[in-house]
Parts: structure tokens; sequence; C-alpha cells
């Protein structure tokens, strides 16, 4: 059995092709398992599309009793309030082309703005600059948002692999030849702290004007 596995396929031959990240998230394998029976496999979460739920099945009852004197109550670490970014509706993204730690402080206006929660790539999150529970991508979270917007990011198979199966995709970044182009819906070619100012006037100006 594979865990974790980011994509399935059949090859001509009946056989499970399981792909998923290796190494840190810097190699995709491709596992097939050409003699063993049965193929079995588990797929990270949000990668696929939830199963549509069905009223047929039978409910099980068991009664257990529990022990309160070996149950140790522990504080645990406070969360933030806002939306975790797997269940997040909008998630507006940071990476490297933001230059450096303040420029979050855009993304959370612009995220604020639009109700959406924070993302973030690889590179920034091993640069100190946001916490790791932001980061999406293979070594991250995986995320299936309506809208997915990132800003300043170009990684290829690392944070693509976290995202691409956003329902829509909008790119903002100053690089044409970025690798995010090759699956955004929307792309923007500019600088971000100035596409993304705009974007948040107009959003303000249409708000008020009684629009969406």
């Amino acid at each position: 059995m594979t865990a974790d596995c980011t994509d399935l396929d059949i090859d001509s031959d009946g056989n499970l092709i399981q792909t998923r990240p290796a190494f840190g998230g810097n190699v995709m394998a491709r596992i097939i398992c050409q003699n063993s029976r049965p193929q079995m496999a588990t797929v990270r979460y949000k990668v696929m599309k939830k199963a549509e739920k069905t009223k047929s099945g039978k409910l099980f009852f068991k009664e257990y009793s529990i022990i309160i004197s070996k149950i140790n109550i522990i504080k645990s670490k406070k969360m933030s309030s806002s939306i975790d970014i797997v269940d997040a509706d909008i998630i507006v993204s940071g990476g490297k082309g933001l230059g450096n730690p303040n420029g979050f402080k855009l993304i959370r206006e612009f995220a604020n703005l639009t109700s959406a929660s924070v993302g973030a790539s690889r590179f920034v999150v091993d640069e100190g600059w946001i916490d790791h529970i932001h980061q999406v991508g293979l070594s991250g979270r995986t995320v299936r948002p309506k809208l997915y917007i990132a800003c300043g990011i170009s990684e290829a198979v690392q944070h693509l692999a976290g995202m691409k199966t956003s329902e829509t995709i909008v790119a903002i970044n100053s690089n044409p030849d970025a690798p995010i182009f090759k699956v955004a819906h929307y792309s923007i070619v500019g600088d971000l702290y100035e596409v993304i100012p705009a974007l948040m006037k107009e959003i303000e100006s249409r708000s008020q004007e009684g629009g969406t």
C-alpha cells in the first residue's frame, strides 16, 4: 500500500500507478505494484473531490466505558481564529516575490478584504517569514478552494501539486515565464505591490456601489 498519494492512474495492464512526494517533496515517486495484489493506496486530503453522500448503509452501536482517572488534560497551543487553509473557500498566498517578511502585511490586508485565508510557499516558510501552518505544497497542506490567488509564487512541482485542483487560480507574478502561469486560469504579469493595491481599490469601490 502506498500512502499520501497526490495522483492515481491505471495503466493498460491494470496496474495502479500511485504518485506521491518523496525526499521532502523534491521528488515525485511513481509506484507500481506489478506482482502483488490487492493494490491499495490512500490519497492526501483535498486532492480529489469528496464523494457524494448516499442514504444506504448500516449503523452499528457499541457501548464503551471510559476511565476518567486515566485522562490527562493538557493546555494546547492557541490556534489562529481564521479559517484553516484546508477548509477555506478563498486563499491568498504569498511567495518569494514578496521580497521580505513585511510583504505579508499586504497579503493579510488583501485576505481580510476578500474574506480569505492566508497561504504561503515553501520558500517563505523555510525563511521564517510565516508559520508552517500556512504552507501550501507537497511538504505543506493540499488545498482545493473555490478561489486561489498566488502572489509572487513561481515554484513548480513543490507548490503546484498542493493547489492545482483549485476551482479558479489567479496568479500575480512579475516573471512572464513563471511555472504557475501554466495552471492559472487568470494570469497577471506585474509588480504585486502595484497590482494588489489596485485590485483592493477596485473591490472596495464595487463594494461601496453594492456590486459583487
